[in-house]
């Protein structure tokens, strides 16, 4: 509520909300209803402590309401109010302030307004909704990261063959699961909380493993904690990638606004050097991907260089090894 020279506090007649069913007490933040007629033994402590809370609160509201007018308050005094209003919920005392005496305010002259004659027309209608649409474009969002199997459900959870591989990789618990997993430790290495040692990743690989697992899953189908800890360490010591290390920033959120579309996205790391983005990288936990399936995360990618204006960016198949680059060249193409 803003400062203003005169305040007037209306609508005080308006009766209180009490919420019958259902009582949240913020104390202890717990939840207390009657069920099938009968009450639990918290419900009438936890409907006192609301009502002390609610009551703390309106005091609260009517002080800021009070104390905004900076020239004048005007109390409506209104006896026959409920007592379940806002005016009953605090003795504002108003009986005991002077009754607002107008004969000492100075009238305003009547004010007539000029006559205008009204030019609408069909065509000029037609012209400013025109300029209203032109003024108003619609809005394109894209969210490379959405598309992202890793993060949002594995539709690849089987191997796929591709021919250009001679050879086919076998990694048990390939999928989504796997691939959050392989994130969040590559991730951790990077901001130095993993120490960049196997036995510390394959621990925290299990740990998160058994976080994301139910007890009953058969084990043959959960991914390895020694396969994840040596992906992860793999890639992070690839000659490409170990040089960009002491540059690589994980995790960054990306906004962007391009000619005709805006750009939302999570970049998996950045090299940043001083105030400029060098490099993109995506990790990627696809075992055998198809060529449209690269082509889509070369998309992902591009989207990335475009948002950063980075001059480069690479896709690191963490199952492989496999590294591929795609230059800012390419995305302006």
């Amino acid at each position: 509520m803003e400062w203003g020279p005169v305040v007037i506090p209306i609508n005080s007649t308006t009766e209180l909300y009490r919420p019958d069913q259902f009582v949240h007490r913020q104390s202890d933040n717990t939840l207390h209803w009657m069920l099938g007629g009968v009450a639990p033994p918290e419900l009438a402590a936890a409907r006192a402590a609301e009502s002390l809370e609610d009551a703390n609160q309106r005091e609260r509201i009517w002080y800021v309401a009070c104390t905004r007018a900076r020239d004048l308050l005007i109390l409506p005094h209104i006896p026959q109010s409920s007592k379940d209003s806002w005016f009953s919920s605090i003795d504002l005392r108003q009986t005991d302030v002077s009754e607002l005496d107008i004969t000492s305010f100075t009238p305003l002259g009547a004010q007539s307004g000029s006559s205008r004659t009204n030019e609408q027309s069909a065509d000029i209608f037609v012209a400013e909704q025109r300029f209203v649409d032109e003024s108003s474009p619609s809005v394109v969002w894209r969210r490379p990261s959405e598309h992202d199997a890793d993060r949002l459900g594995d539709t690849l959870e089987e191997t796929v063959t591709l021919e250009s591989h001679a050879e086919r990789l076998q990694v048990a618990g390939a999928g989504a699961r796997r691939g959050v997993i392989l994130h969040k430790i590559i991730e951790e290495l990077l901001t130095g909380e993993l120490a960049e040692d196997l036995d510390a990743s394959v621990a925290r690989a299990r740990e998160l493993l058994n976080q994301l697992t139910s007890g009953a899953e058969d084990d043959r189908a959960r991914p390895d904690p020694n396969e994840m800890a040596t992906a992860a360490l793999r890639a992070l010591a690839l000659p490409e990638i170990a040089e960009l290390r002491p540059f690589l920033v994980p995790e960054i959120p990306i906004w962007a606004k391009e000619e005709d579309s805006l750009v939302a996205g999570r970049a998996d790391a950045l090299a940043v050097s001083g105030q400029r983005v060098d490099s993109a990288i995506d990790w990627k936990s696809d075992v055998n991907p198809t060529l449209a399936v690269r082509e889509a995360h070369a998309q992902q990618l591009r989207d990335y260089l475009s948002a950063t204006n980075a001059s480069r960016g690479a896709i690191v198949y963490l199952s492989s090894g496999e590294i591929v680059w795609v230059r800012k060249e390419e995305a302006n193409e």
